[in-house]
């Protein structure tokens, strides 16, 4: 996907907080699989102070993005990759699976819980909406921890 296809979904999907969530993990796929745009498409989804100067991932949210290029399945798991699959299956036209009895939504700042098809608990996102109606994800931490391997059973 080019940068300019993700402002598009962007636009269409930011203002849920499903949708930028799930903007936020096709940009994080996008740079882990080589494309260099993710990291612009990833800082679309995050407010303005956690970004440097060039309007690029600040640190912090940097060494996430790079952090799950060292393992490539995280993203892919949000979108239908699981260890069975070895994480291929995995596709931008699925949804996220949001666990709404965990999740608390408010109109101005929510915290939503996604599952990951690599991990055994829900993963938090936590989040609030600007003044265009967009939303911005104030915690990506818990979204770049690692998957379940897969079983290679060629030994």
């Amino acid at each position: 996907m080019n940068l300019s296809e993700f402002e598009k979904l962007w636009n269409k999907l930011g203002t849920t907080e499903e949708g930028a969530t799930k903007c936020y993990i096709i940009g994080a796929i996008e740079y882990v699989n080589g494309n260099d745009e993710g990291e612009k498409m990833c800082a679309m989804t995050v407010p303005k102070n956690r970004l440097n100067d060039m309007g690029l991932l600040g640190p912090t949210e940097k060494f996430r993005i790079t952090h799950m290029k060292e393992d490539p399945d995280t993203p892919k798991s949000y979108l239908g990759g699981t260890p069975e699959n070895e994480y291929n299956a995995y596709s931008y036209d699925n949804d996220l699976v949001v666990l709404e009895k965990k999740s608390k939504r408010g109109e101005k700042s929510s915290k939503i819980f996604i599952q990951s098809g690599g991990k055994d608990f829900p993963t938090p996102v936590e989040m609030r909406k600007n003044k265009h109606g967009y939303w911005k994800l104030f915690s990506t931490g818990s979204i770049a921890t690692g998957v379940k391997d897969i079983e290679d059973d060629d030994f």
